[in-house]
């Protein structure tokens, strides 16, 4: 799921565990050039895409929070048409 993200221009914003590469789990954070975490949440939901802003879990850095634990495999494809229409829509700069 998260490189269905960064394929498609979105970065991840905790990619380090105590200097280690994070490995895959129930979340993971991302964000989107130009974008704050509330700003990009509210786009994403045009997309049907929904997640948290990291700001209301304490976080001091912009993005959001994706939950991975309730997305099948099989909703893959059209979460993956979602992000490739964000990212037509919004061209990274």
């Amino acid at each position: 799921m998260k490189k269905l993200f960064t394929d498609n221009g979105f970065y991840i914003v905790y990619d380090k565990d105590m200097g280690e590469d994070i490995g895959d789990g129930f979340y993971f954070t991302f964000c989107y050039p130009g974008y704050e975490g509330v700003a990009l949440l509210n786009e994403l939901i045009r997309y049907g895409i929904s997640a948290i802003a990291l700001d209301i879990t304490g976080s001091h850095k912009q993005g959001i929070r994706a939950c991975v634990a309730l997305v099948q495999r099989d909703q893959f494809p059209d979460l993956k048409a979602r992000l490739e229409a964000f990212h037509k829509d919004h061209p990274v700069k």
